[in-house]
């Protein structure tokens, strides 16, 4: 933490700031005095600023939310703080189980500043709370550079993504680091090689990918890195372990518990872990990026990418291409109304192959009918909240927050296994240069995160042409068959069942569809329902520890 004070002036920034102490006494007093809230954020890094000038006071965390900002009304004034449950805690409040069942359904990303606390508001990343006396508004500092092209903004994204793993390792004379052997956590271990001596993990074993293993042996050999790989075993599997801290909100890490503890048994202690966390969303787009050209007015080049995309997996262009017409056209109100009235009257459809504004995942068929009215009604509220956005910057900050929210609950879940982990691909410099780079030139048909062999030109090809990457499957499954009696029970004693909201029954049919390996179980939507039970079950513990905290 580094502060400064000038008269009626104050700043403070909290976390990892690669700033000096006389820029915040020049620029950033200065900022504050202006009320340039956005200059606050544009130090590399993540972290919280906290600045005030008289009776204005500001707060903001890093882009991705990484470092969370939440903030309650009370009859005392408004209270803010950096966990959900603790503003909670100090409102009195609990979960807001229709919001988790809607986001389990629809995703979170249609309620950008809505915490699974009630009455707590999550400031999203990209906005600073602003308090003036009893007033309180949020601000935009995203102040994105730009736009640029692909090859116009690559050397800045190099630069960045190799200042924030130096900003990572300094101090440090040897950091530990994940190397799963795809691109993102292997590009972060060659990087900080450079720098210090790296010891890197990997989860191999019969269930993971050979290829995956592979090339993080090479990389590790490449770079003469220390490498352990984890041999898994059923301790490892998803379910096998509690997890050993409960987080903020739910999370898909909570179930990989024991893998967590197996794999990064050997880089505990360590001052830093880097993760390649949050590259696949910085350095790429999702098929956003072809809506996004034709709202653009770019139609011709979006249909020759979503033809290119439909002839690489074997699809028929014209179905894909009609898709993309219908979210273009109907836009994001439009389409997220059409999903509620679908959901009330219990149409459902299958889940489209390119991007859609919202498709309510297989999960909307476990909802009771008073649970997808309530689902439905949230939606309209969403699409009254957030009508017309752009498509594909819509999309990379929902994702980006998504992330930034998953990297929050790790730190949680892995540093009491004393690892310390880091997330350079979501340093405050490094999101801003990769989006400022829109979604559809990060997005090159036939090219895999073309962004990073741009940026980081010295990177090996046999690295940066790489077009696969395994995936946790087996791992999960295994999981799911070795403790299905236990997740059976979880399923009926969830708080989302007991509440009407979600048919146990039907939870209970795709868990046993899931375990026999039937072809189109819904492992995901699975996932996440036993883990936001599994939250839900630790909360009234957490409720009390933080009610003592608050």
């Amino acid at each position: 933490m580094q502060s400064v004070r000038e008269g009626p002036l104050s700043l403070s920034v909290v976390g990892d700031c690669r700033v000096n102490r006389a820029e915040l006494w020049t620029t950033g007093l200065s900022a504050v005095r202006l009320g340039r809230w956005a200059d606050l954020t544009r130090w590399a890094g993540s972290y919280w600023a906290v600045a005030r000038h008289g009776d204005r006071l500001f707060v903001a965390g890093d882009l991705a939310g990484v470092r969370g900002l939440f903030a309650a009304r009370t009859p005392q004034g408004v209270v803010w703080g950096s966990l959900a449950s603790r503003v909670a805690a100090v409102i009195g409040s609990g979960p807001d189980l229709e919001l988790l069942a809607a986001r389990t359904v629809a995703g979170p990303d249609h309620w950008p500043s809505r915490s699974l606390y009630q009455g707590v508001q999550l400031i999203p990343g990209g906005r600073g709370l602003l308090l003036e006396g009893d007033r309180w508004t949020t601000v935009d500092v995203t102040a994105l550079h730009g736009p640029t092209t692909l090859a116009g903004g690559a050397a800045r994204v190099g630069h960045a993504l190799r200042e924030a793993t130096e900003g990572c390792v300094s101090g440090h004379t040897q950091v530990g680091a994940d190397l799963s052997g795809g691109l993102d956590s292997s590009t972060l271990a060659l990087l900080a090689a450079e720098r210090r001596p790296v010891k890197a993990v990997t989860y191999g074993g019969p269930l993971a990918s050979r290829e995956d293993t592979a090339f993080a042996r090479r990389v590790a050999q490449t770079a003469a890195i220390e490498h352990h790989v984890c041999e898994g075993g059923p301790d490892t599997w998803h379910f096998s372990t509690r997890p050993p801290a409960a987080t903020d909100e739910p999370t898909l890490s909570a179930a990989i518990a024991g893998l967590d503890a197996a794999y990064l048994a050997p880089v505990a202690g360590m001052g830093a872990h880097l993760t390649g966390h949050g590259g696949d969303v910085v350095l790429e787009s999702s098929s956003a990026a072809f809506v996004d050209l034709v709202v653009q007015g770019e139609k011709k080049e979006a249909k020759a990418q979503v033809t290119a995309w439909a002839r690489l997996r074997d699809q028929a262009p014209r179905l894909l291409w009609r898709q993309v017409q219908e979210a273009a056209d109907l836009g994001r109100g439009g389409t997220v109304l059409r999903a509620a009235d679908d959901l009330e009257r219990a149409r459902f459809s299958k889940a489209p192959s390119l991007w859609t504004w919202c498709g309510p995942g297989p999960a909307a068929r476990w909802l009771t009918p008073h649970g997808r009215s309530v689902v439905a009604q949230l939606l309209r509220e969403s699409a009254a909240a957030w009508p017309d956005p752009k498509p594909g910057e819509w999309d990379d900050w929902a994702a980006l927050r998504l992330n930034g929210a998953a990297a929050r609950q790790q730190i949680t879940l892995i540093e009491p296994l004393g690892v310390h982990p880091v997330f350079p691909f979501l340093d405050n410099a490094v999101v801003r240069a990769c989006l400022s780079i829109p979604a559809h030139e990060r997005r090159r048909p036939g090219k895999y995160k073309p962004l990073l062999g741009l940026a980081l030109p010295d990177l090996p090809r046999w690295l940066t042409g790489r077009r696969s990457k395994g995936s946790f499957g087996p791992v999960l499954l295994s999981g799911i068959r070795a403790h299905r009696p236990q997740l059976q029970q979880l399923i009926a004693t969830s708080p989302l069942v007991q509440a009407g909201l979600v048919e146990g029954a039907e939870v209970a049919a795709d868990l046993h569809r899931t375990a026999g390996g039937g072809a189109a179980a819904p492992w995901a939507s699975l996932q996440q329902f036993l883990t936001a039970s599994m939250w839900l079950n630790d909360l009234p513990a957490q409720r009390s520890v933080l009610g003592e905290a608050a």
